[in-house]
Formats: C-alpha cells, sequence, structure tokens
C-alpha cells in the first residue's frame, strides 16, 4: 500500500492565512500609491490650467463673443465657502488704467481681480473641482502667505501678473494636500509666467 503525503488542516489554515496577510499589505500599499497618483496628477492639472489661460490669452481666445480685455486668468480663493475644493479659470474682462506717460496706475488693480460674470462656464470659463481628499491647504505669494491670490495673462504679450488680493506679487506656491494621507504637492508659478509641481 502506498502512502500518500497531504496537507494537514493546520498548513492549509496557516497558508490561507499568509495569502491573505501578504494581500491586505499589497492592498494597503495600492490605496495609498493611489492617493499619491491623484494628488500628483492634481498638481500636474493645476499647472495645466495655468497654461490653458496663458494659452487662452495668446490665441486670442473669446469670453461668450469677445475677447476680454484683461484676458485669461486662474483664481484661487480658499476664504471662499468651498474655495478650497476648486478654482476658476476666467476671463478677466477689465483692462489696466494707464496714466497719461502709459504707465499702469498701481491703485486701480480692478483688472487682475476675479469678479462676478468673469467665470461662467457657458460663455468659456471653468470651474475645476479637485477630486475627492485633496484640498488646497495653503497659498503663498512673494507677499506672505494669503486667502487669495491670481494669476493673469494680460494680452498681448501675454503680461503674467500674480495679484494676491491687495498687490502684485512675483511668484505664488499653491499647497495641494490629501487629507487622508497628509501628503503635500506644491505647485509654483513666477511673474514669468513659468508653472510647475515642485516637491
Amino acid at each position: 500500500m502506498k502512502n500518500k503525503t497531504a496537507f494537514t488542516l493546520i498548513e492549509m489554515l496557516t497558508s490561507i492565512g499568509i495569502i491573505v496577510m501578504v494581500t491586505a499589505i499589497f492592498l494597503a500599499n495600492y490605496r495609498t500609491s493611489n492617493r499619491r497618483s491623484d494628488l500628483l496628477m492634481t498638481a500636474q492639472k493645476v499647472v495645466a490650467d495655468i497654461h490653458a489661460a496663458q494659452n487662452n490669452t495668446l490665441g486670442l481666445v473669446n469670453y461668450g463673443d469677445s475677447f476680454p480685455a484683461g484676458g485669461w486668468g486662474i483664481n484661487f480663493d480658499i476664504g471662499r465657502e468651498g474655495g478650497n475644493q476648486q478654482y476658476i479659470l476666467f476671463a478677466d474682462l477689465n483692462s489696466p488704467e494707464v496714466g497719461e506717460t502709459g504707465e499702469e496706475i498701481p491703485a486701480d488693480y480692478d483688472y487682475m481681480r476675479y469678479n462676478e460674470g468673469e467665470g461662467s462656464p457657458s460663455l468659456g470659463a471653468r470651474t475645476v473641482d479637485l477630486p475627492n481628499g485633496i484640498i488646497i491647504d495653503s497659498i503663498e505669494t512673494s507677499n506672505g502667505g494669503t486667502d487669495m491670490a491670481n494669476i493673469t495673462f494680460l494680452p498681448p504679450d501675454p503680461r503674467t501678473n500674480i495679484f494676491d488680493g491687495n498687490d502684485k506679487a512675483k511668484y505664488l506656491i499653491i499647497t495641494l494636500k490629501d487629507e487622508n494621507e497628509g501628503t503635500i504637492k506644491k505647485v509654483r508659478a513666477n511673474f514669468l509666467g513659468l508653472a510647475e509641481v515642485i516637491n
């Protein structure tokens, strides 16, 4: 008579337990990796939308039936209700006031502000909602931290303007945060119109 070898019940349960543990570790790492990918993709989307506003100005894209006098821009406003979960690609309908010698009048920065009527999706603007769990954690300019900042592109060059609600700035840093993981990514744009993910 031949001896038949087989797994005992304890060996079978141990094998199943190991498989379950390895699967759980794999799934946890997979989810974390997906969340990091979502955060990076969101940061890249912010950069792409800054470039889209710049391209809209360069390409003389109309807002409704006419080209916006102040070009196109992006509005970030975490002080607005729900503003930390979205940003707006808008048409700047105001042009800068200039003095008699052609210099810009600093007191009038209305052309760099986001005003009601400049963000209508039916006319070509867009409100971009961030993925669930990802927020705009903070906004910083060369003037310091702020709740609001716009980056606009004034035609025809287009000249880049970064505005923090009070004054022009040389750069803008948007910090995106994954609330579940606590990880962050930063998007930096400067007065030359260059935008990139910096970490």
